[in-house]
């Protein structure tokens, strides 16, 4: 599973938006994340905006939906 498949299916488990997601990251990780970076995480790869999600925004955003109690471990 890609990381863009697996943001995907946080997001959907979660029931978390986009821009819900991007500040469970910025607070996690106590630097900025937007909403935008996170539509481009995400975004098919065929995009010209898409960019890789990178594995330090996954593990800060099960982190914070674990410590919500948004998802099962």
């Amino acid at each position: 599973m890609t990381n863009r498949e697996r943001f995907l299916a946080l997001l959907a488990d979660s029931s978390v938006t986009q821009v819900e997601s991007a500040g469970l990251i910025a607070e996690q990780t106590q630097r900025p994340c937007s909403a935008r970076t996170v539509r481009s995480w995400i975004a098919s790869p065929e995009t010209p905006s898409a960019r890789p999600c990178p594995d330090w925004a996954i593990e800060a955003l099960e982190r914070r939906l674990k410590k919500l109690k948004k998802v099962v471990a």
